[in-house]
C-alpha cells in the first residue's frame, strides 16, 4: 500500500480494480479547515484517458509494480502502434488511443519501455519528451519574438502543432508528450 503523500510521477496504482499511472503528483500544504492535499494527474492504461483527483494525505493504494523492458517502435497502421522488444525481438502492437497524446510523436526506432505486470503486456511508457523536426511551417515572422502568438507546423511524422512565430523548416524542437504541446528549439551540437 501507498499513502498519498509517498505519490511520485511514474507510480501505478489500482483503483477500482483499474490500473492507473500518476503522471502529474503536487503536494498541497493545508490551509484553513482544509488538511494538507495531493493533487494527481492519472492515465488509465487500459484506456489511456487522463482523470484528475485530489486525494486526503492519509488516503492509501494498492501500488502495483511492473517490470520494465525496453521496445522499440516500429510502425503504426492507423488504429494500433507495433514495438519491438530490443532483447527478444519480439513484436507486440496497442492501440493508438491507449498512449494519449504521446501516440502522436512516435518516430520509427524510438526507444520506449515496455511495462509488464508479470508476463502480461500491459502497456508502453512513453519518455517524457521528445525532439522531433520541423518539416514545413510558415516562414519565420520578424517583430514577434515573444513566443505568445503561435503558428501551425508540420512535424517529421506529419503530425501537426502549434509552435511560436519563430520557428523555421528544419528545426529541431521539444515537445511533451504528456500535453502535446511545444516546449522549446533545441539548439544542435
Amino acid at each position: 500500500m501507498i499513502s498519498a503523500t509517498e505519490l511520485y510521477k511514474g507510480a501505478v496504482l489500482n483503483i477500482d480494480k483499474e490500473l492507473y499511472i500518476v503522471v502529474v503528483v503536487q503536494h498541497l500544504v493545508a490551509s484553513g479547515r482544509i488538511g494538507a492535499m495531493t493533487r494527481v494527474k492519472l492515465r488509465n492504461i487500459k484506456t489511456g484517458a487522463i482523470i484528475e483527483k485530489a486525494f486526503k494525505q492519509d488516503e492509501k493504494f494498492e501500488d502495483v509494480e511492473l517490470t520494465k523492458k525496453e521496445a522499440s517502435y516500429l510502425y503504426e497502421d492507423g488504429e494500433n502502434c507495433y514495438f519491438m522488444d530490443s532483447e527478444t525481438y519480439e513484436q507486440f502492437s496497442i492501440q493508438k488511443h491507449r498512449l494519449g497524446k504521446g501516440g502522436n510523436f512516435l518516430v520509427a526506432g524510438m526507444k520506449v519501455n515496455a511495462l509488464y505486470e508479470g508476463e502480461k503486456f500491459v502497456t508502453v511508457e512513453l519518455p517524457p519528451t521528445v525532439n522531433l523536426r520541423i518539416k514545413s511551417t510558415a516562414p519565420p515572422m520578424r517583430g514577434e519574438q515573444s513566443g505568445s502568438v503561435e503558428k501551425e507546423a508540420i512535424l517529421e511524422n506529419n503530425f501537426k502543432i502549434l509552435v511560436p512565430l519563430f520557428i523555421k523548416e528544419n528545426d529541431l524542437i521539444k515537445i511533451d508528450t504528456l500535453t502535446g504541446e511545444y516546449i522549446e528549439r533545441v539548439q544542435e551540437e
